[in-house]
């Protein structure tokens, strides 16, 4: 690969670690795609830092960082330890305002614990809140902290990575499979509309859950073009939404490197790229 520093994308589905590594000398190019298998819940680990088991993450990582001439890090966060909301831009306007909601949303969660970032919505009279805790987010921190420029993304910003790299333009609705929960994110002409999430304990209950939550989010009712998947048991979780969306819409699952739009060194691997999407976005520089 040279010594021409790289990015180091990571993410985690119940035992598994995803990790891509860019060619900064080419453009869409990577280097290496690539995953460890545990025998234990990664994302479990790395918030609950006292675990035994987070020591072999942060190996893991440490070998990253002596293999790889790695100039930063990018990870993708889990939605189950997120909170995701909207709100009318004139409260994010004022300030008490502000803070009075987020002393809601997060009872008995002292501020200095919470991690809120705004984002910029289609309609530009509201504004969509992410908020994290800080203990949870420890964990990252220490797994990146020997790496200078680190950055953590929410599944929710892998349709905006999305919509910047390959500008599918029109209507997408992106879904990320996650064990136990899947996210939601609706774009439109390019500017991100909304995003939720679905907790659930079997694939079958994924109906049932998704007509609950369109009766207040219309938006998961409207029409899309395209489907996009990414994550694990994509092919469950299509089986068991399709009949809620568009007809016409093509579903897409990010399982090529043709579909993702990248080339690497093997074209073929032991594991289904759909799960290592988000690792291969957050490697590249566009």
């Amino acid at each position: 690969m040279g010594d021409q520093p790289a990015n180091l994308g990571v993410c985690f589905f119940s035992d598994r670690l995803y990790y891509s590594i860019n060619d900064p000398n080419k453009d869409k190019h990577l280097f290496r795609i690539g995953s460890f298998d545990f025998n234990f819940n990664v994302i479990d680990a790395i918030t609950r830092q006292r675990d035994p088991n987070f020591s072999h993450v942060l190996s893991t990582f440490e070998q990253f960082r002596a293999d790889y001439n790695i100039k930063s890090v990018r990870a993708l966060t889990n939605p189950s330890h997120e909170c995701w909301t909207v709100f009318p831009k004139i409260v994010y306007d004022n300030a008490d305002e502000r803070e009075d909601h987020l002393s809601i949303l997060m009872k008995g969660v002292e501020r200095e614990n919470i991690e809120p970032t705004w984002h910029a919505l289609h309609n530009n009279e509201y504004k969509f809140l992410s908020i994290r805790r800080r203990n949870l987010m420890e964990g990252f921190d220490k797994l990146t902290k020997q790496v200078a420029t680190t950055d953590f993304s929410s599944d929710f910003e892998m349709a905006q990575q999305w919509s910047g790299f390959a500008k599918p333009g029109g209507s997408f609705l992106m879904i990320g499979c996650h064990k136990n929960v899947i996210s939601i994110t609706s774009y439109l002409l390019g500017k991100f509309r909304a995003a939720t999430y679905i907790s659930f304990d079997q694939p079958e209950d994924l109906p049932y859950h998704w007509l609950q939550h369109g009766k207040n989010s219309s938006w998961l009712r409207g029409l899309h073009e395209t489907i996009y998947l990414f994550g694990t048991d994509t092919h469950e979780i299509e089986h068991a939404l399709q009949g809620f969306w568009d007809d016409s819409a093509e579903i897409v699952k990010l399982n090529t490197l043709d579909a993702i739009g990248v080339k690497a060194e093997e074209e073929t691997y032991g594991f289904e790229l759909t799960a290592a999407f988000p690792a291969i976005l957050l490697s590249l520089d566009f």
